[in-house]
C-alpha cells in the first residue's frame, strides 16, 4: 500500500549531510511517509550511508548517467508514489512538526496546488541564522494574486513546500532546458492555488557548498536564468492584467540593474567585451537602463547586506541548534 507522501531526496557526494536530512524525516510527528534517495551517480559511500538505517521505507535510487539539477529533482517525482510530494535537498533538514502540518494544511484546502511554510536559515551545526516567515498569517490564494504575492517575496524554497502529486504532474514539473529554480513553483501557484502555513517548519542550510553556488560554478548564468524564470512564469499568467503588466515591467527594471552591476565589476576587471554585453542586456530589459541610477541603490543594498549577514553568522555561533538529530 502506498503512503500518504512521498519524500524525494536528490543527492549528489554529501553522505553525511544527506544522513542527518533521512534522520530529520524519520523524527516526524508523522508517519506515514516514504524516502526516495535519487543518488546523482554519487561517488561516495552515499548507498552505504542510506542501507545503514535499515527503514524499509526508505527507497535508493542511483541514477544511470549524470543528471544534475532540476532533472534529478523530476526523477524523484516520477519515482514517487504519494498524494502528496515534497522535495527536500540533501544538506536541508525538517522540524519534526512538518509533515503533520503540512498535510493538515493540504487536506483543509483540497483544491490547493501546495503548502507553503516558514522556514530558519540556519549554519552547518543547525544554529538558527536568520527565520523567514512571509506573512504573521494563514493564506490562502491562486491565479494573479498568487503570483504577485509569491513574487514578492520568493520564499517558496523546496524544503518549505509539500506539494499535490496530480498537480505537479498536470504542471509537467520543472523545466530542465534551463535552471528552472522558482519558476515552476509560482506557475503552479497561479493554476492551482498554495496555502501559506505561518510557522517555522524546516531549517536550509547556508553554507560553502550551497547549491546555488554549484549552479555558478557548473557555468550558469544567474542573469539569464532570472530573465527565464520570469519569462516562463509570466507566460503562464495569462491573459495579462495591468498588475500583471506592471510586476512585470517592475522585475525587468530590477534584472536590467543586476545587470548594470555585473557592468561595473566587468570594467573593474578590464573586460570590457564582457562589459557591452551586460550594458546591451540592460537596455533590452529596460530602455532607460543607462541613465538609470538605481542599480547605485541595489548594490547598497546588497553590500549592506552582506555585512549583516556575516553579523548573524557570528551570531548564530552563540546559539543552540533548531533541530536535535538523535
Amino acid at each position: 500500500m502506498a503512503h500518504t507522501v512521498s519524500i524525494g531526496i536528490p543527492t549528489y557526494n554529501r553522505a553525511a549531510l544527506l544522513a542527518e536530512a533521512i534522520k530529520g524525516v524519520l523524527q516526524q510527528s508523522y508517519q506515514d511517509f516514504e524516502i526516495i534517495v535519487s543518488d546523482d551517480c554519487s561517488s561516495d559511500n552515499t548507498a552505504d550511508v542510506v542501507r545503514s538505517f535499515g527503514d524499509d521505507r526508505i527507497r535508493y535510487h542511483r541514477t544511470t548517467v549524470r543528471l544534475k539539477v532540476p532533472p534529478n529533482w523530476n526523477e524523484c517525482v516520477r519515482l514517487a508514489k504519494g498524494e502528496f510530494f515534497a522535495l527536500l535537498p540533501d544538506d536541508d533538514v525538517y522540524c519534526p512538526e512538518f509533515l503533520e502540518t503540512m498535510v493538515a494544511a493540504l487536506r483543509q484546502v483540497p483544491d490547493a496546488g501546495f503548502a507553503q511554510c516558514g522556514f530558519q536559515i540556519v549554519d552547518q551545526e543547525l544554529r538558527c541564522i536568520r527565520p523567514r516567515l512571509a506573512h504573521p498569517g494563514p493564506l490562502t490564494l491562486r491565479g494573479e494574486d498568487a503570483v504577485i504575492w509569491q513574487l514578492q517575496h520568493l520564499y517558496c524554497l523546496p524544503a518549505a513546500l509539500l506539494f499535490r502529486h496530480a498537480a505537479m504532474l498536470q504542471m509537467g514539473l520543472w523545466r530542465e532546458d534551463y535552471w528552472d529554480d522558482w519558476a515552476f513553483i509560482v506557475r503552479l501557484a497561479y493554476r492551482h492555488g498554495f496555502v501559506f502555513v505561518p510557522k517555522l517548519l524546516s531549517c536550509v542550510r547556508f553554507h560553502d557548498q550551497n547549491l546555488g553556488k554549484q549552479i555558478v560554478d557548473l557555468g550558469f548564468d544567474n542573469i539569464l536564468n532570472t530573465y527565464n524564470n520570469n519569462t516562463d512564469v509570466f507566460g503562464e499568467a495569462l491573459p495579462a492584467t495591468p498588475r500583471i503588466i506592471a510586476l512585470r515591467a517592475s522585475r525587468d527594471r530590477r534584472l536590467s540593474h543586476i545587470c548594470m552591476i555585473a557592468l561595473v565589476r566587468q570594467l573593474q576587471r578590464l573586460e570590457y567585451a564582457k562589459a557591452r554585453l551586460y550594458f546591451a542586456q540592460a537596455r533590452h530589459l529596460y530602455a532607460l537602463a543607462g541613465i538609470d541610477l538605481g542599480f547605485i541603490g541595489l548594490a547598497f543594498a546588497n553590500t549592506v547586506e552582506k555585512y549583516r549577514e556575516r553579523k548573524r553568522r557570528q551570531t548564530a555561533r552563540l546559539k543552540a541548534p533548531v533541530v536535535r538529530l538523535d
